[in-house]
């Protein structure tokens, strides 16, 4: 569902307690259940809930005085912190990811935290049809970071995917990244640098949050996560720690590339070179380009 009005439509999306989309028979049923309690001149249209995962790169310190744990130990707490957090906040329609929420609950994990800091990128994925040419539309909804033209230009933007294979292409694996002025662009990876298959491969809104993919014969996908995909994973770099979901749109942090690292505070403690940290991750191999 887009921001475009479409008068004389009332849109209805649910979220289904298997976690599983509606099917056309069962949307065509709830259309019936509601026929008596609809205007006459208006017409219910059910549409899927669409999911904006949030990737979460948090760094904890703590002071190892203060407590016999492990810097695991930390680590692994503070992730269930964040679990606790997308069940409880996240993964419905009105569950608005505050930065600042997060960032207090993970304080309060052990007594012994001292700080925090938390980085959040976006995702999105989508199912390319790999039999023919297509066009794409991907709506973040949340304003992209862009504080100048050609931001990051040279490094990607910022704007990363998971790889995929365009026909007539055999063999090669591309990715999306941009230009930092509103181009999407297509690489490949030649001797571990960026050779450009397309540097006008689509459009990239900061303001709105949207990507637009041209017509594109996308053949196949890349494997990630440690499994067999079938669809493209794309990031971007908010403008605001704090995200908003729209219309039909869910949140939830993508557990599995999210990332704790937790390190000794030697400030706390007085030493310098007591610095051990220790990172947890949920992530496998994965062939994306971030």
């Amino acid at each position: 569902v887009v921001s475009t009005p479409e008068y004389g439509k009332v849109f209805i999306s649910v979220k289904s307690t298997t976690g599983q989309n509606l099917t056309e028979t069962q949307k065509e049923t709830l259309k019936s259940n509601l026929q008596p309690f609809t205007v006459a001149s208006i017409t219910p249209v059910i549409v899927d809930p669409e999911t904006l995962f949030l990737i979460l790169n948090s760094t904890v310190k703590y002071n190892s005085s203060a407590t016999t744990k492990s810097t695991e130990t930390i680590s692994t707490n503070v992730r269930a912190t964040i679990e606790s957090f997308n069940d409880d906040d996240l993964k419905t329609f009105n569950g608005i990811f505050r930065h600042s929420k997060l960032t207090g609950q993970i304080d309060d994990t052990d007594t012994a935290i001292t700080s925090n800091t938390l980085n959040v990128t976006l995702s999105k994925l989508f199912t390319p049809d790999t039999t023919q040419s297509k066009g794409y539309n991907i709506y973040y909804n949340n304003k992209f970071f862009n504080p100048h033209t050609e931001h990051n230009k040279a490094s990607g933007g910022i704007i990363a995917s998971t790889g995929f294979g365009i026909s007539g292409q055999t063999g090669l694996e591309f990715f999306f990244d941009d230009d930092g002025a509103g181009n999407l662009r297509i690489y490949r990876l030649v001797g571990g640098l960026r050779t450009y298959y397309s540097s006008t491969a689509g459009t990239v809104d900061y303001t709105n949050g949207t990507i637009t993919i041209n017509p594109l014969f996308i053949s196949s996908v890349s494997n990630y996560d440690g499994s067999t995909q079938n669809q493209i994973r794309i990031t971007s770099i908010p403008d605001s720690l704090d995200v908003v979901p729209k219309r039909n749109q869910l949140l939830e942090i993508d557990t599995v590339n999210s990332t704790v690292q937790s390190q000794v505070d030697t400030i706390s403690v007085g030493n310098d070179s007591g610095n051990v940290s220790f990172t947890t991750t949920s992530s496998t191999a994965s062939t994306s380009s971030y």
